[in-house]
């Protein structure tokens, strides 16, 4: 995947030193090359280089020399305080990185500017479910995030469960960042892609976009099925992620109704256990009775899969008279519970998660992305 490329113009050469540093080794590094200039001059020649710059984050007198040479390049103002430069987007220089390089990535989202895709162009959207709580839900949305995250792909993890656990792994700092993200789609929805850029998180070890997990689950309870289809456009139309995962829990209400409607692809795990298959077969009749034909429709996106396939037992074919769609392997050492980020190396699990975007032509063989093309290879 290509990198955009960010143009930074400022007098200080320590201040460009430490930017260049931060972004070397953080996430922001692999989205964004770095071009920097102390002088308006060179900066100038860069310009009617014709070179490619996606961004133009400089000090007002760096902008000012410029004048109309940067055509449409959207540009950011960095400014000491806000009302400096009223002629383009305001950014504070001095601020912590992190915060600095969301507001500059929020600037270019605003702008509707070329991404990874066109914006407006949706994303393949992949649901994970199970009528089953503790089957490992989380566990594989999470590792299908990673595993097409480290194909070079932008994948956002949107969790829309009640009880949210996965601070646990991810933290908890921003806790009201979705609830400010839900304010903005029934307010201001206009606004909602600039407020996805400036309020998502980013993680460096898995690596995907998220929100992080929020205190009030009274927040999630009160989401419509507009708001919960109109939160999945948003993130999946922004031209930002080649990849949407949704985590939800074992629930079966509108919340649910709305995200089956808006995804490509159900994942829904099951498994040998009785109780599994009671609860599976007890909510795809629910479906049924409550949704009808909407629900039919969706269930030829659902793709069952054995969440702890044992020498491939048919049972789960057998009691609930489908096909199943790909396997898990059964890791018993997780039994007493799993570290999410420890436990993604098991070789086992992760050639069947990828085996699995290869199924749903997320990823093609051999491992290469197939998020940047409309057309994705068949597995």
């Amino acid at each position: 995947m290509n990198k955009r490329n960010l143009i930074i113009a400022v007098r200080e050469a320590e201040y460009i030193e430490r930017l260049a540093d931060y972004i070397r080794h953080s996430p922001f590094g692999e989205d964004w090359q770095l071009t920097a200039f102390t002088n308006p001059a060179a900066l100038r020649h860069f310009i009617r280089g014709g070179y490619a710059v996606d961004l133009i984050a400089a000090q007002p007198h760096m902008l000012d020399e410029l004048g109309e040479q940067t055509g449409a390049i959207p540009l950011v103002a960095l400014v000491g305080r806000s009302g400096q430069y009223p002629n383009a987007a305001e950014v504070l220089q001095y601020q912590p990185l992190p915060q600095l390089l969301q507001a500059l990535s929020a600037v270019h989202a605003a702008t509707g500017a070329s991404t990874s895709r066109t914006e407006g162009e949706e994303s393949p959207v992949v649901a994970v479910y199970s009528a089953a709580g503790g089957i490992g839900k989380t566990m594989l949305a999470l590792q299908l995030a990673r595993q097409a995250g480290v194909r070079g792909m932008r994948v956002f993890y949107l969790n829309l469960e009640q009880w949210n656990a996965t601070s646990l792994w991810l933290g908890d700092e921003g806790s009201e960042d979705f609830p400010q993200m839900l304010y903005t789609l029934q307010a201001q929805p206009d606004k909602s892609p600039l407020r996805l850029s400036e309020l998502r998180k980013r993680h460096a070890t898995l690596p995907m976009d998220y929100f992080a997990p929020s205190g009030n689950a009274e927040e999630l309870l009160s989401l419509s099925a507009d708001q919960t289809a109109l939160l999945i456009r948003t993130i999946a139309c922004a031209g930002q992620y080649d990849l949407v995962i949704i985590d939800l829990d074992s629930r079966l209400e509108e919340l649910h109704h709305a995200v089956l409607q808006a995804a490509g692809h159900i994942l829904w795990l099951v498994s040998g256990d009785g109780g599994v298959l009671r609860k599976t077969q007890l909510a795809l009749r629910y479906g049924e009775q409550k949704w009808g034909n909407d629900f039919l429709n969706c269930r030829r996106k659902f793709k069952f899969i054995n969440a702890r396939s044992l020498n491939n037992d048919p049972i789960c074919e057998e009691a609930l008279k489908l096909r199943l769609a790909g396997s898990l392997p059964f890791m018993p050492e997780w039994a007493g519970g799993y570290n999410v980020l420890e436990d993604s190396g098991s070789p086992a699990y992760r050639g069947a998660v990828e085996s699995l975007l290869v199924r749903l032509a997320i990823l093609e063989r051999g491992g290469e992305d197939a998020g940047g093309n409309r057309i994705a290879a068949k597995g």
